[in-house]
C-alpha cells in the first residue's frame, strides 16, 4: 500500500506516518511545515518514506501508483489558526479539491482529517454524525470550523459526483502520551543515566527549569550549549543496539534512533542505528562546552546547613568569643526556643536543664549550628567549626578553596579512602611518597593532625587524618563519597579545574616510567567516573581512548583480577596538565571538522531494550550528546505544544511549572479526550473500510473542564490555585462524540482512560526542559 499523507509532520499526521511504515506501507509526506515541523519524521527516514516539502494549496504531482490519499494538512491549534487564519480556509478549501483530485486520478481511496469543530457549540451532546452543527461563520474560529464543514461538503460531493471512494473521520480532541547524559539544569551540570535525569526532574515537576544541553551548529559545527525545549519519554517497541566506535566511544540506542554518520560532503548526516555499518564513521564529541562557575572558598556553616537535615545541625556547633555575648543578650529569645524543639523533656526541671546547657555554651563559647541558624546570627568567618559533642577540634568557618586543595581533592578522588563508624571518622591516601607529603603539607594548614605509615611489604605508603568535619567535608560537602567527578568540579574554569585533573594524574595516572612525555592514562574501577572525566578532558578540547581492562595486584591479592577501566590521552604537543588551560593540540589518527571528530564503527550489536526511551528536543540543532561522548539525533519531537492554547497542554505545562491553572469561565463546559493510540487506530480502521459517511473518532466519556484541572492538580501534586478568566468568544459548551458509527462500523473505541493517557503525557511534558516549544499539527 502506497499512501500520501498531507500535514503529514504534524502531531496526528507524524503518528499516523509512523503507525502506516509499522504496517508496511509505503508513505509520501507532505507538508509546507508552517505548523508541522521536520524533526518530526526524523526516525522515519528509509526506503519506504518520502518527505516532500510542498504547500497543498497548490498542485502536486506524485509520479507512480497511490493506494490511500489522507488530508491531514491543516492548522489546527487555536494559536495556529487564529494567527494564520486565511491559510487554514486555503487548506481546508484549495486542500481538500486538489488532494480529492489526486484520490480521483490515481482510483485511490480519500480520507479527509475534519473535526469536532463543525458541531461548533452543540445544542445536542453527544454529538452524532447526522447533528448539522451550530457554528458561527463570521466569528473568530469561523476560519477553522467553516474550512473543515466546506472540506467535508467537497469530499461528499467528489464520492457522489465523480464515485471517489472517500471517507471522513471527524476527530475529537486527543493527549499525548537508560545512557549517560549531559544535561545542566538551571546551570548546573548532570552526567547521568537519562532515565534517573527523567525520574528525578518528574519528582520536581513543580520547579520551573531552564535546560541546557551541548549540541553542534548544523551549519558551523561548533558545539554549545542550547536550550532543550523537551526530554521525550516513549515507550520501547523496537529493536535496539549498541554501537561501539574508535575511542572506546559507545551508546546504545533504539533501531530508528539515528546517530550522526560522514557524509559524501565530510558533514554529519542523520541514519537510523540499525542502518549503521561497521567501517561508518559516527560523530563524537571533540569539546565539551560548560556554564562556568568558580567556587573560591568554603563556608562550612553554610555547607553544613544546606547539606545536613535539621535533627543533623544539633550535632555540630559554632565555636567563637561573641558567643558568650550573643546567649547572654538574647537569652529569654533562646530558652523559647529550645523549649519548642523538643530537645528537652517537659516538667518541672525543663527551666534549669535549658539554664544549664546555655550556661555551657557561654563557658565554651560555643552554640549548637542548629541554634546559630534559628537565631538567623551570621557566622563570623573566623568562627571554629567542630562536632557539639566529644572531640574539641575544630576547623576554621570559612577558608579558601585554593588550587592546592583542590589538588588534594583530585588525588583523594582517585587513591584515597573514608572509614566512618563506632565514633571514629578519617580520611586516608595512599600515593607515591613526595605525592603523600604534599598532601600533609596542605591538609595541616587547616589545622588538621595527620599521620602517616611507611610503605610495608603488601601495603603502599598512606598518611591518614582523623578528623569528624574533614570527613563530613571531604565525603557529603564537596561530593567524593560516590567516587564520581563533583558538579562543582566539572564547572570550574579551566585554569582552576586543571588541579584537580593533576591531583587525580598525581594519584591514578601516568607519574613515572618509560610512558611519561609520549602518553597519559588514567585508571580507575568505577566506568561512570571514568565517563565523567572523560567528559571534563573534553573541556580542554582532549579527546581519550576509552577502554576496559583486568588488572592483577600480585603482592597483596595474588592472581585474583580486578576489572578497570582506562582514559588514554595520545598524540598531545604537551602532556603538563598544568598548561592545558592555556591551549593544547591533540594530533588524533581521526579526523577533526568543527568540534566533532570522526570515529570508525567498530562493531555493533543487540542488546536488551529498556522499558522506556528519550529524546532530548534541542530546536535550531536537534541533537544532544549521550553514551560516553556521541552524538545523537533527535528522533520523536513532541507532538503536542503546551502553547497552543488548548486545555490539555495548557493545563499540563501550568502545572509542571507551579503556575496558576487557567479555566475559562466557571469551567463547567465539557471536554472529552482520546489518547493518540487509540486516535491513531481508529483513522487506520476508517482506512482499510468501505466507509463514506462522517465518522465520530474520539472518547465518549465527559469531563467538565474544571474537574480536568482539579485532576491535573492531584496528578502533579500541584499547589498552585485554579484562577478563572472570561471564556473566548465562540467557546464551544460541550464537546462529547456519540461513536455508535465508529463502534458498529469499524469495531472501534478507545481504549486508554483519561487518566492514563494524561499520565502519560505529563511523563513527556513533566519530562521537559520548560516550556515545549515543538511546533506540530494537532
Amino acid at each position: 500500500m502506497r499512501v500520501v499523507v498531507t500535514g503529514g509532520a504534524g502531531f496526528i499526521g507524524s503518528h499516523l506516518c509512523e503507525r502506516l511504515l509499522a504496517d508496511g506501507a509505503e508513505v509520501v509526506c507532505v507538508d509546507n511545515l508552517l505548523t508541522g515541523r521536520a524533526g518530526n519524521l526524523a526516525h522515519l527516514a528509509g526506503p519506504r518514506f518520502e518527505f516532500r516539502r510542498h504547500d497543498i494549496t497548490t498542485p502536486i504531482d506524485v509520479p507512480g501508483a497511490v493506494d490511500v490519499v489522507l488530508h491531514f494538512a491543516s492548522a489546527a491549534s487555536p494559536v495556529d489558526y487564529l494567527a494564520h487564519p486565511i491559510q487554514t480556509l486555503k487548506a481546508g478549501a484549495l486542500g481538500t479539491w486538489i488532494t480529492l483530485g489526486l484520490a480521483w486520478a490515481k482510483r485511490a481511496r480519500f480520507v479527509l482529517a475534519s473535526t469536532s469543530e463543525v458541531y461548533g457549540d452543540p445544542q445536542v451532546s453527544p454529538q452524532p454524525e447526522t447533528y448539522w452543527g451550530h457554528v458561527n461563520p463570521i466569528g473568530p474560529r469561523g476560519c477553522y470550523d467553516e474550512a473543515k464543514r466546506f472540506a467535508e461538503a467537497m469530499t461528499m460531493a467528489y464520492h457522489r459526483s465523480h464515485d471517489v471512494n472517500t471517507g471522513i473521520v471527524r476527530i475529537f480532541n486527543s493527549v499525548l502520551a537508560d545512557q549517560p547524559v549531559v544535561v545542566f539544569n538551571d546551570d548546573d551540570i548532570h552526567i547521568e543515566p537519562v532515565g534517573e535525569y527523567a525520574t528525578r526532574i518528574r519528582l520536581e515537576s513543580n520547579r520551573p527549569r531552564m535546560v541546557l544541553v551541548p549540541a553542534f551548529d548544523p551549519e558551523t559545527l561548533r558545539v554549545r550549549l542550547r536550550t532543550a525545549t523537551a526530554l521525550v519519554r516513549s515507550a520501547a517497541h523496537t529493536d535496539a543496539f549498541e554501537l561501539r566506535l574508535r575511542y572506546g566511544r559507545s551508546v546504545k540506542v533504539t533501531g530508528d534512533h539515528s546517530v550522526f554518520v560522514k557524509g559524501p560532503d565530510d558533514r554529519p548526516v542523520a541514519k537510523p542505528a540499525r542502518e549503521v555499518r561497521a567501517g561508518d564513521h559516527v560523530a563524537i564529541a571533540g569539546y565539551l562546552p560548560v556554564v562556568e562557575r568558580d567556587r573560591t572558598f568554603i563556608d562550612l556553616a553554610e555547607e553544613i546547613a544546606n547539606a545536613l537535615g535539621p535533627e543533623d545541625l544539633w550535632q555540630w556547633a559554632v565555636y567563637h568569643p561573641n558567643i558568650s555575648g550573643l546567649v547572654t543578650e538574647r537569652r529569654d529569645e533562646i530558652h523559647r526556643l529550645l523549649k519548642n524543639t523538643g530537645r528537652y523533656r517537659k516538667g518541672r526541671n525543663q527551666h534549669n536543664t535549658i539554664r544549664c546547657a546555655t550556661r555551657k555554651w557561654v563557658l565554651q563559647s560555643k552554640m549548637p549550628l542548629s541554634v546559630t541558624r534559628a537565631l538567623g546570627w551570621d557566622v563570623p568567618p573566623d568562627s571554629g567549626i567542630g562536632p557539639y559533642e566529644g572531640s574539641n577540634r575544630t576547623l576554621p568557618n570559612r577558608f579558601d578553596l585554593s588550587d592546592d586543595l583542590l589538588w588534594v581533592l583530585g588525588l583523594f578522588l582517585a587513591e584515597g579512602a573514608e572509614h566512618s563508624g563506632n565514633g571514629v571518622h578519617f580520611i586516608s591516601l595512599c600515593s607515591d611518597d613526595i605525592y603523600l607529603r604534599r598532601a600533609g603539607e596542605i591538609l595541616r594548614t587547616l589545622g588538621i593532625h595527620v599521620g602517616s605509615l611507611g610503605s610495608a611489604t603488601r601495603y603502599a605508603p598512606s598518611i591518614y587524618a582523623h578528623s569528624k568535619l574533614l570527613h563530613l567535608l571531604f565525603t557529603r560537602l564537596l561530593g567524593l563519597r560516590e567516587k564520581r567527578i563533583p558538579p562543582w568540579v566539572m564547572q570550574l574554569p579551566l585554569h582552576r579545574a586543571k588541579h584537580f585533573v593533576e591531583g587525580f594524574r598525581c594519584g591514578d595516572g601516568t607519574h613515572s616510567g618509560g610512558k611519561i612525555g609520549k602518553e597519559l592514562c588514567f585508571d580507575t574501577t568505577s566506568e561512570r567516573l571514568a565517563v565523567d572525566l572523560n567528559y571534563l578532558l573534553l573541556r580542554f578540547g582532549i579527546v581519550a581512548s576509552f577502554g576496559k581492562y583486568e588488572t592483577t595486584f600480585r603482592r597483596k591479592y595474588g592472581e585474583r583480577r580486578f576489572p578497570i577501566c582506562r582514559l588514554t590521552i595520545c598524540g598531545l604537543d604537551n602532556f603538563d596538565v598544568l598548561c592545558w588551560d592555556r591551549g593544547v593540540r591533540q594530533t588524533l589518527n581521526a579526523q577533526r571538522i568543527g568540534d566533532l571528530v570522526w570515529s570508525f564503527v567498530k562493531g555493533i550489536r543487540s542488546c536488551t531494550l529498556t522499558p522506556a526511551v528519550y529524546d532530548f528536543c534541542v530546536p535550531g540543532a536537534e541533537n544532544f550528546l549521550a553514551g560516553n561522548g556521541v552524538y545523537c539525533h533527535n528522533t520523536y519531537g513532541p507532538r503536542m505544544r503546551p502553547d497552543d492554547g488548548r486545555v490539555i497542554p495548557t493545563l499540563l505545562t501550568q502545572a509542571i511549572r507551579g503556575e496558576p491553572l487557567t479555566v475559562h469561565g466557571d469551567g463547567a463546559q465539557t471536554r472529552s479526550f482520546c489518547y493518540i493510540t487509540d486516535l491513531v487506530d481508529g483513522i487506520v480502521r476508517l482506512i482499510r473500510s468501505d466507509v463514506h459517511e462522517p465518522v465520530n473518532v474520539g472518547n465518549p466519556e465527559e469531563i467538565h473542564v474544571i474537574d480536568l484541572a482539579a485532576l491535573i492538580l492531584e496528578m502533579t501534586r500541584g499547589r498552585g490555585p485554579i484562577v478563572h478568566r472570561p471564556r473566548p468568544e465562540d467557546d464551544p459548551t460541550q464537546r462529547c462524540p456519540d461513536i455508535t458509527r465508529a463502534r458498529t462500523l469499524l469495531g472501534w473505541e478507545p481504549r486508554v482512560p483519561l487518566r492514563e493517557g494524561l499520565g502519560r503525557t505529563l511523563d513527556w511534558f513533566a519530562a521537559g526542559a520548560g516550556p515545549v516549544l515543538e511546533r506540530g499539527d494537532a
